[in-house]
């Protein structure tokens, strides 16, 4: 049971849940599909690639349609070797939305989801009927039966035989319409999403497209791949981690980590990103931040009297504004809420994926890594009776991890989430894998009050002193590292000191942050 005894001289003040599939309108295959998406805290830069045919050493190749939303002046094509990209042309077009090729799909799958509820129907029409034939033949059994009891020898083997009939046509009804209703609400969701979609393309009368040509010096080449890229809002991503613990020999001690890097993307740009290379990036472009053009500067003069000159100038400048861009962009969703800190971290996905625009957090595995660690219980009574199991780390990875989700898991059990804060490489990384029940840290103040200066001294002296109890009902000795903070004085005139007699002895206290440690062993069933 330690005891710590501290004397302040003068006063101190001391989970989407994640839509993992989802159903969202695609755009018809074509000739430009998406090569690779580099995702930002609040928008994306999309590469568009297609293969062309020159004639006579040129060739235009045509992009679209490309959504609406893009920031047209970043634009930019680019050309294969032996190719030049020489000029880039934009046009916004309006689209008639009627004739979508968008709608043949979701009345095909209306047509489909409305035959199979049309089947459930009939199914449960006929063993709703086979369920009241049942019951009449369970009436007439029960007057036969009764009937037959009232002789001298009732042959109950017949009777047996129909009441286990009875009971398992029962059961076999029961099996069927549990099936019957979570098809029914399955192909009920399904219908309801199509419809939704069916509906919003139906009512739309036109829609705003960009078509994008890009020019092509083809020089000696007979085909050339041209690609272009260009910026979308309304796309962000947030870093999201699976800690997993393996202890080498029961619950605490050295063990193995698992890290699992994940990320959730968002995005509702306007199109579909199907099979492209996913790139992550936490830098924060600003678009809007352009350099101010100079001013002309005018100065003028006139003749005054003589040894006397008057000259003057104006001069007017233009001051940057970095929120410009994000006052404009008001329908962009909300950023990833990474720290700008100069550095940026880029992450790219070992495979392709694909993102609906539909707006919902798509999860993405980005790398596996594992590294030692070790695991023992903690206590801070001060904040929790509770014992955590801690497992402490270095982070394996090559790269930083950016703060964000952390799920904890231990023996292949799910233990909850805690948050993860930026941790560089090699940085050290402490995790709680739950509490445990078997054991309790309790903490009692012993002495709390202030001393005031006396008549020969000036001192104010506020003495504390608290008692800490560990209890386990384990069957197993256990150590426990206890921890209690001091206050830290960063004024000459405040001085801060434990009692070496009064406080229970094995103790490390770190001078800079204040924190005092105890290794504390319970016997099974004691304190």
């Amino acid at each position: 049971m330690p005891r710590s005894h501290a004397s302040i001289r003068r006063a101190a003040s001391a989970m989407a849940s994640i839509t993992l599939l989802a159903v969202a309108p695609a755009h018809a295959e074509r000739g430009d599909p998406i090569a690779r998406v580099v995702v930002f805290g609040d928008r994306a830069q999309v590469t568009r690639a297609q293969t062309v045919a020159c004639a006579e050493g040129h060739a235009v190749a045509r992009f679209g349609p490309l959504p609406a939303v893009l920031v047209e002046r970043t634009l930019r094509g680019d050309a294969g070797a032996g190719a030049t990209a020489v000029g880039v042309t934009a046009a916004l077009e309006t689209r008639d939305v009627a004739t979508d090729e968008r709608l043949g799909p979701l009345h095909a799958e209306l047509e489909r989801l409305d035959a199979a509820l049309r089947a459930l129907d009939r199914a449960d029409a006929l063993s709703l009927g086979s369920g009241t034939d049942a019951e009449r033949f369970a009436q007439w059994f029960g007057t036969v039966a009764a009937r037959e009891a009232r002789g001298a020898k009732p042959e109950t083997g017949r009777w047996s035989q129909a009441l286990d009939a009875l009971r398992a046509a029962e059961l076999t009804r029961a099996d069927r319409a549990r099936d019957s209703a979570e098809a029914r609400a399955r192909l009920s969701r399904e219908r309801d999403l199509a419809q939704r979609q069916r509906d919003r393309l139906a009512t739309t009368d036109d829609e705003q497209i960009y078509v994008v040509d890009v020019a092509v010096d083809c020089g000696k080449s007979a085909r050339t791949e041209v690609r272009l890229s260009y910026v979308v809002p309304g796309a962000t991503w947030h870093p999201e981690y699976d800690l997993r613990f393996e202890a080498a020999r029961g619950d605490v001690g050295p063990g193995t980590v698992k890290l699992g890097v994940g990320a959730v993307v968002q995005q509702a740009t306007g199109e579909d990103w199907s099979g492209v290379t996913l790139v992550l990036s936490s830098a924060r472009p600003w678009l809007g931040v352009e350099p101010p053009e100079p001013a002309p500067m005018r100065v003028g003069g006139s003749q005054g009297p003589k040894g006397k000159v008057l000259v003057q100038a104006q001069e007017e400048r233009q001051r940057l504004d970095r929120d410009a861009e994000t006052r404009d962009a008001g329908a962009a969703p909300q950023g990833a809420g990474l720290d700008d800190k100069g550095q940026s971290v880029t992450l790219t996905l070992p495979h392709r994926v694909d993102v609906r625009s539909d707006g919902r957090p798509y999860w993405a595995p980005v790398a596996t890594v594992e590294g030692k660690g070790e695991a023992r219980y903690v206590a801070v009574p001060k904040l929790s009776a509770q014992v955590y199991r801690m497992v402490s780390f270095r982070n394996p990875a090559a790269y930083p991890l950016l703060a964000g989700r952390l799920h904890t898991w231990r023996a292949g059990t799910f233990v909850g989430t805690q948050s993860l804060e930026h941790t560089g490489p090699g940085a050290p990384v402490e995790v709680s894998l739950g509490a445990d029940a078997t054991l309790r840290a309790t903490r009692e103040v012993l002495e709390d009050r202030t001393r005031d200066p006396g008549f020969l001294s000036s001192t104010r002296v506020l003495p504390r002193a608290y008692a800490i109890t560990v209890r386990s009902s384990a069957k197993r000795s256990v150590t426990v590292e206890v921890r209690e903070n001091i206050p830290v004085s960063k004024e000459d005139a405040v001085k801060v000191e434990v009692s070496r007699k009064t406080t229970t002895e094995g103790y490390a206290l770190d001078a800079l942050t204040g924190l005092v440690t105890w290794p504390v062993t319970v016997q099974p069933g004691g304190k």
